[in-house]
């Protein structure tokens, strides 16, 4: 399981990078500042983020305590929310080493 969290976090780092490259580029061409919210990077690949949460919770019954956690995140730079769930993802799938004597390494 925990090799699956990390190829899961590998997918979002290589993500991560691909919007920091275009946001590079983006602004030495602006000459100032410009990150792609995660609501214009999803729309850019074909996905519509309002249309696939309102799916999760068809009832609206946990609407109120929703919506402002997706309006906070689809606002976020999207380099930022990649970079975040690619370092849970690794952290979930971290695994110890263990020394033959049977003490952990940190």
């Amino acid at each position: 399981m925990g090799f699956l969290f990390r190829i899961v976090s590998s997918f979002f780092l290589s993500l991560a990078v691909i919007v920091a490259v275009i946001d590079a580029a983006r602004s030495i061409a602006a000459n100032a500042v410009a990150l792609t919210p995660l609501r214009d990077a999803a729309l850019a690949a074909g996905i519509d983020l309002e249309a696939m949460l309102a799916g999760v919770d068809p009832a609206g019954s946990i609407a109120d305590v929703w919506r402002p956690i997706t309006v906070a995140t689809a606002s976020a730079p999207a380099v930022l929310v990649f970079v975040g769930l690619a370092l849970i993802f690794y952290a979930m799938g971290y695994r110890r080493r263990r020394d033959p004597r049977g003490a952990l390494h940190a």
